[in-house]
């Protein structure tokens, strides 16, 4: 299975996770077109401040009415996919896991992904994205969370989960980062092979 992942090159490391499922996903890369200000290896793949706001920046718990740069980063990932072979499926971390859900909003989306694993992952609160969330997601997904999680909080995970129809869940007691605990990497596991099953 191929499928493409994305993660926040500073601080959060995906590679002991990805080297676990080497067997079972091959993996490509792609990095959120936006910088984050003041951090040379960080990306982001939109904003919550306002356009004429100098820096951009994102908070997850803002209910902002703004999201520069999402527009641009989703005809970055069409175009993309128009030109890839196709994906089986998303890893994604963050800010990248809730943009990856909404994205399965998208009727026009290329060769959308038949399941998504997401990392500490939420609903987005920024009002102009209410549209994404009005149906249940169909796509099989596998939802990892820390309940400690300073960063983003336990409930907003949780609601990203309620988002979608079979969401399987899977806590841990660690905070913002990609676990690789024995209980984690067997879960990806066994969820990969039920989605290579279906194939």
């Amino acid at each position: 299975m191929k499928q493409w992942y994305q993660r926040r090159v500073r601080g959060e490391k995906t590679g002991g996770l990805r080297k676990s499922l080497k067997s079972l996903a091959e993996f490509e890369f792609i990095r959120a077109p936006h910088a984050v200000y003041g951090e040379s290896d960080s990306f982001s793949w939109f904003y919550s401040n306002p356009a004429t706001h100098n820096p951009l920046s994102y908070d997850c718990l803002s209910h902002s009415t703004e999201d520069p740069g999402f527009d641009e980063s989703v005809k970055f990932i069409k175009n993309h996919l128009k030109e890839s072979e196709p994906y089986d499926g998303i890893m994604a971390f963050s800010q990248g896991a809730c943009f990856a859900s909404m994205l399965l909003a998208m009727p026009d989306l290329p060769s959308p992904p038949s399941f998504v694993l997401l990392f500490c992952g939420f609903k987005s609160r920024i009002t102009k994205h209410d549209c994404y969330y009005t149906q249940p997601f169909s796509t099989a997904s596998l939802h990892v969370f820390g309940q400690n999680d300073l960063v983003i909080p336990t409930d907003m995970s949780e609601k990203l989960t309620a988002c979608f129809k079979d969401a399987t869940v899977l806590t841990h007691e660690g905070g913002h980062f990609v676990p690789t605990t024995a209980a984690v990497r067997n879960m990806c596991k066994e969820f990969l092979r039920r989605q290579s099953d279906s194939f």
